[in-house]
């Protein structure tokens, strides 16, 4: 039994058991000590995992036999298995050095979230180690939580207002970065058992509210966070992260320093740097590790220097550099992380200062192919020289690679912009955003091809980075080069639902003195974004603008695009006259335009979905498959998944079943490679059609509710230019619930509403 068969498998024997002993779901959960809430979610197979404790809870409420109460405990579905590794985003760094000196933490924490804190806020001052404890304390909750641990770094997060639409993508949410963010979040976590870890909050305080209100509205959802503050909600629980203990004054063996943990950190950094400590230096050991204030990055930072001094000179500068340091009002550990990082920034040669504050200018770390390109265009350093230096700031511990990524933990990255300033800045920024620019122009290339998934990966991977080269060109003044980024990026954005995102930078791009080349294809980029979000009058005004600029120009490429555009207004209205009419001159923009046939596909596309609505399928089926031919050979997903959906209707028109199922098979196939829900949402709906002509009415209820929950999820239809007919899903759902009963109807409904995309997929 699947694992969501078996979720209304337990639900609906509960009920059975809850109506044979009389009772109310109110009664049951007095009895049980449990809340309503909770009894109809389990009912309603929205929590269908519930933990052993709450089994034999509702067993004993029901006064039920022995052999009720094993079936009601084998009902249960399994959970998630022991040992399963804990989802980590690319973007959160955790050091794989050994955790020294916080079992008590560890345990602390662990005991504040098991007695029922929900939201656990780890503070402290940068460098203390927040990062690492939070990593540690998630690896013991993990097996808890029934749907695991979501992790995310907020780090490269500038926008406190985007801080909900950031959690909706470390969930796999699509179309998430609106004003209604928070509700699809919330939606979301509901019925979820699951522990969200946010890492480096301390800037994005404006937005703590609302992490408190989702613990108020999701039951089993536990916060973990990291600040240097606390979040100051109502619900938080603070727990104060102290810097390791620190060894003896009079420590005199390397046994007894290695027993203390700021001692046995420093002694393991040591041997990492190839050095051999020996006990006439284990005084200065514990000297630098009192000098450090016990902070775990101070000491990794001045343990690295050990490579070129000993104990006792590195002892002494760097009580010159902490006497030197930082305003004398800071806090002292403040000052002491501050006095370090001056220190281990003055340590470094002129070529390595330089390439080290220019990696403040990047966000979210970047490729070493991203670094040689905007040091060498921006700073002048040949970029045969960068890995060499690279490698000596990695063995200074100022910068670490994870995944053939740069990266800086979050003070020091933070540190590293401190530095970098004046032209200078002005300068690298200008290249970084050329660096993006250019992989932004590659990857809009890619999108139309066979490396497609590979394109939208790796651009996910650096949509920080495109983001803020768009933000800083904009206030630098270069609105050309953030037009152009924005431009290469709108189909990414459309495929990951992120349409107000897409949206609010194009129009910040609009300006008068744009030329003419930026100036259409910022309109289209507006056009899509507002088409893909429903406001279909906006989206005719950016298309009809960019057709009308287009037309002074020697320009294919748009002409094509905004009079496709004018055509799925017209589409749009009902005027399927005009809508061919615009699409047959696109046709033939496009065929002037010989860099890509991608927009001919669609075209050929959406001619046959204006055939389909005058009631003529058969006609329809030569555009159609004329476009798939086009999209498949440029192993196009997006454009085949398009001319498939619209296939399986001409399909669905002729009365065709087998191959309506074989079309939406293909195109379910092709939706999960490129996480676009919002086309999924489609596609499974057509098959609750097709699974209603074979009598499946359980499982038309089910999909039915799944492609609902989708949609949900992504906030919007976005593919508006997809137009079944009506009356196919409402002659299912009619026949589903006469045949089920409203009761039944509406439980099935609402389990698969309930499924994440992924099980979506696979009940389809």
């Amino acid at each position: 039994m699947s694992g969501d068969a078996a979720k209304a498998h337990f639900g609906v024997l509960l009920r059975t058991l809850r109506e044979r002993a009389g009772l109310t779901q109110q009664e049951l959960a007095e009895r049980a000590d449990l809340s309503p809430h909770a009894i109809s979610s389990l009912e309603r197979g929205s929590r269908g995992r519930p933990y052993p404790h709450t089994v034999r809870s509702l067993a004993d409420a029901l006064g039920i036999p022995d052999s009720e109460r094993a079936a009601l405990i084998a009902a249960v579905p399994r959970r998630r298995a022991a040992g399963k590794p804990v989802t980590r985003p690319a973007g959160l760094a955790i050091p794989p050095t050994p955790l020294y000196g916080r079992d008590d933490d560890v345990a602390s924490v662990v005991d504040l979230v098991r007695s029922g804190a929900r939201l656990v806020t780890l503070t402290g001052p940068g460098g203390v180690g927040k990062t690492r404890l939070t990593a540690a304390v998630a690896d013991v909750l993990a097996d808890e939580y029934r749907d695991g641990v979501v992790q995310v770094s907020l780090a490269p997060l500038a926008d406190a207002s985007a801080l909900m639409a950031t959690i909706g993508r470390a969930l796999g949410l699509a179309g998430i970065d609106g004003s209604g963010a928070f509700d699809l979040v919330a939606a979301q976590l509901r019925a979820s058992c699951l522990l969200l870890v946010l890492d480096n909050f301390e800037h994005l305080l404006s937005a703590a509210a609302q992490v408190g209100q989702l613990t108020a509205l999701c039951p089993d959802l536990t916060v973990l966070a990291s600040s240097r503050s606390p979040l100051r909600v109502r619900v938080e629980r603070e727990y104060v992260v102290e810097p390791l203990e620190l060894p003896a004054s009079n420590c005199a063996t390397l046994d007894e320093l290695r027993a203390n943990p700021a001692g046995a950190l420093a002694l393991d950094r040591a041997e990492s740097a190839g050095v051999r400590p020996a006990a006439p230096d284990v005084p200065a050991y514990a000297e630098l590790c009192h000098r450090l204030a016990g902070l775990p990055l101070a000491i990794e930072l001045a343990i690295a220097q050990l490579r070129l001094l000993s104990p006792a000179a590195l002892l002494d500068r760097l009580e010159t550099a902490t006497a030197r340091s930082g305003a004398r009002d800071l806090p002292e550990r403040q000052r002491t992380m501050r006095a370090t990082l001056d220190w281990s920034y003055g340590l470094l040669d002129p070529d390595q200062q330089r390439l080290f504050t220019l990696l403040g200018a990047f966000r979210g770390g970047a490729t070493l192919e991203a670094v040689e390109a905007v040091a060498e265009a921006g700073d002048g350093i040949a970029a045969g020289e960068v890995l060499g230096v690279l490698h000596e700031l990695a063995e200074h511990s100022l910068i670490r690679v994870r995944s053939d990524r740069v990266q800086l933990l979050e003070p020091v990255a933070q540190y590293a912009r401190s530095l970098l300033v004046g032209d200078r800045a002005a300068r690298i920024a200008r290249a970084h955003a050329r660096v993006y620019l250019d992989l932004a122009e590659q990857a809009a290339a890619g999108y139309e091809r066979a490396d497609q998934v590979e394109w939208l990966e790796r651009i996910e991977e650096e949509e920080a980075n495109l983001l803020v080269a768009v933000e800083r060109s904009l206030d630098a003044g270069d609105a050309p080069t953030a037009a152009r980024i924005t431009w290469f990026m709108w189909l990414y954005w459309w495929m990951r639902g992120q349409f107000t995102i897409g949206r609010r930078l194009a129009e910040q791009c609009l300006a008068p003195d744009l030329p003419p080349w930026e100036q259409a294809r910022v309109n289209l980029a507006a056009a899509t974004m507002t088409y893909a979000a429903g406001d279909q009058a906006a989206a005719a005004s950016y298309w009809a603008e960019a057709d009308r600029i287009a037309a002074g120009q020697d320009d294919p490429e748009v002409r094509s695009k905004a009079r496709a555009g004018t055509g799925l207004a017209a589409l749009a209205s009902g005027d399927l006259d005009a809508a061919e009419n615009r699409f047959r001159a696109a046709l033939n923009f496009a065929a002037d335009d010989r860099s890509s046939t991608w927009m001919a596909s669609l075209v050929h596309v959406w001619l046959g979905t204006v055939h389909l609505l005058r009631g003529d399928p058969a006609a329809a089926v030569p555009e159609l498959e004329s476009g798939l031919d086009l999209a498949r050979v440029r192993g196009d997903r997006l454009a085949t998944y398009v001319a498939l959906y619209n296939l399986s209707q001409v399909a669905l028109a002729l009365g065709d079943y087998t191959l309506a199922r074989q079309r939406v098979e293909d195109g379910i196939a092709l939706s999960q490679e490129t996480r676009d829900l919002a086309n999924l949402a489609y596609f499974i709906e057509t098959l609750a059609v097709i699974e209603s002509q074979e009598g499946n009415h359980l499982r038309v209820a089910t999909l039915l509710g799944a492609a609902t929950g989708l949609r949900e999820t992504v906030g919007a239809d976005i593919y508006a230019f997809f137009l079944p007919d009506p009356s196919l899903r409402g002659a299912a759902e009619a026949a589903a619930r006469a045949a089920l009963g409203d009761a039944a109807y509406d439980e099935a409904v609402a389990t698969g509403r309930s499924l994440d995309a992924s099980a979506a997929a696979t009940l389809a």
